[in-house]
Formats: C-alpha cells, sequence, structure tokens
C-alpha cells in the first residue's frame, strides 16, 4: 500500500574451483616465512535482505533493513607458491584445515521526519554481528542462530539536517535593522 511496504531478496551464487589464497606461513614469533599456499576451492555465498517501510505520512517514515550474509570457503587441492611465482605442489603435504565459515548480519533501522520544507530529522539505530571460523554449519537457521547470538555491535545516532533559505533571512534582518 502507500503506507507499507516488505520487500524480500535473496542470492545464492555458486563458484566451483575457484582459485585463492589459502595460507601463509608464520614462524612462533609471528615473522612471516616463504611458504604461501593457494588453493582450488568451492565458495558458496547466500545473502539474504529484508525491507520494510512504514509511512506515518508524506513528511514521516520508519524503515528497516535486515542482511544476512553466509559464505562458506571449501579448499579441494592446495598448491605452494614457489619463488618464481609459479603455482606447484606443496614441499610438505599441508593438513591445516583452512575452511571459511564467514557470517555477517545487520539490521539498520531509520525514522525520518521532514519538520519543515527541506529539513530533516534523522534518528538511526544499526546493529552488527559478525562470525569467522573454520566449522561449516549445514542448516541455515542454526548458522544463522550461531552468528545472532554471538558479540554484536550497536549505535545510535540523530541527525537535524535544517534548510536555511538566505534571500529570505536576509529580508528579515533587513526589516529588522530598518
Amino acid at each position: 500500500s502507500s503506507k507499507f511496504s516488505v520487500n524480500h531478496s535473496i542470492n545464492v551464487s555458486n563458484s566451483w574451483n575457484q582459485p585463492g589464497w589459502a595460507y601463509t606461513g608464520v614462524t612462533g614469533s609471528g615473522a612471516l616465512t616463504d611458504t604461501v599456499i593457494f588453493s582450488r576451492r568451492d565458495v558458496i555465498s547466500t545473502e539474504n535482505v529484508l525491507n520494510f517501510k512504514y509511512n506515518f505520512t508524506n513528511r514521516m517514515g520508519l524503515t528497516l533493513r535486515v542482511r544476512h550474509y553466509w559464505s562458506k570457503v571449501d579448499p579441494k587441492q592446495f598448491y605452494q607458491l614457489n619463488n618464481n611465482g609459479d603455482l606447484g605442489t606443496p614441499s610438505l603435504p599441508f593438513t591445516q584445515n583452512v575452511k571459511k565459515n564467514y557470517n555477517y548480519f545487520s539490521a539498520d533501522m531509520l525514522y525520518t521526519w521532514e519538520f519543515a520544507r527541506g529539513s530533516f530529522i534523522n534518528i538511526a539505530w544499526k546493529d552488527l554481528a559478525e562470525t569467522f571460523n573454520s566449522h561449516f554449519e549445514k542448516n541455515y537457521v542454526k548458522n544463522f542462530s550461531k552468528t545472532t547470538s554471538g558479540p554484536q555491535t550497536n549505535s545510535f545516532s540523530v541527525r537535524v539536517i535544517y534548510f536555511l533559505d538566505y534571500l529570505s533571512l536576509k529580508n528579515k534582518l533587513k526589516k529588522k535593522s530598518d
């Protein structure tokens, strides 16, 4: 309707046998070594976005955008970067778990009020949760639940934008001084 709308989109992308960085060797003291590992990997990403919008009047409204992004990186074969810049079979078998499971959840709510022509009050709330680990969760709902139950960052802001008509203001000031 003209007052309320809901919009949902989902995007799933699969990249099979994609090349990418997997590991850089590090010594016990934290210094980098010359061991750099790349992989042939499968990457599966899912993005869910849900938008709500409610207009109280033609000058006042509330919007909410909720987004969940989930990306899984599953290496299939490993390659070592040689000194001449070529990829070859690793000198030692590479057995580390370099699977990547990345989740990003955000919720953004914005209240907007145009209290005078060209002048606005915006009140925004933002919530962000992010997880990154090496263990895949096969169930989307369980994965989402783990993401939203983890550490979150919230922010709240208020912004006032006021339009000043310079010519009107100049004329009013001139009349007062006359």
